[in-house]
């Protein structure tokens, strides 16, 4: 009925907390550099900074300099740094492509 002691699983659905939020589609940058890339793909954002990638891997808020979020261009052949060469150059300053703190 209850989960056990001690799990993986939280006791408070996903529904119930307004601060984490999920995003499909980023780059998640190293440092200012486009070519320190430490992920693509998926994420859960949590309240407290931490980003929940893949395969339930936690990514610490200190480790990570800035998130480009892609979730609203529908193709990503559309991405504004054309990242084929993974070379691009995106500083995620955008207004369009920003949520209130500043990714």
């Amino acid at each position: 009925m209850f989960p056990p002691p001690v799990s993986r699983q939280s006791v408070v659905p996903d529904d119930a907390n307004p601060f984490t939020h999920a995003y499909q589609d980023v780059i998640v940058y190293e440092s200012a550099d486009p070519d320190d890339v430490l992920y693509e793909g998926p994420i859960v954002v949590h309240a407290n900074g931490w980003l929940e990638l893949e395969g339930n891997r936690l990514l610490s808020p200190s480790a990570v300099h800035h998130i480009d979020i892609y979730d609203d261009e529908p193709d990503p052949a559309t991405r504004s740094d054309e990242r084929t060469d993974q070379g691009g150059s995106d500083t995620g300053n955008d207004a369009d492509r920003t949520d209130e703190y500043g990714f």
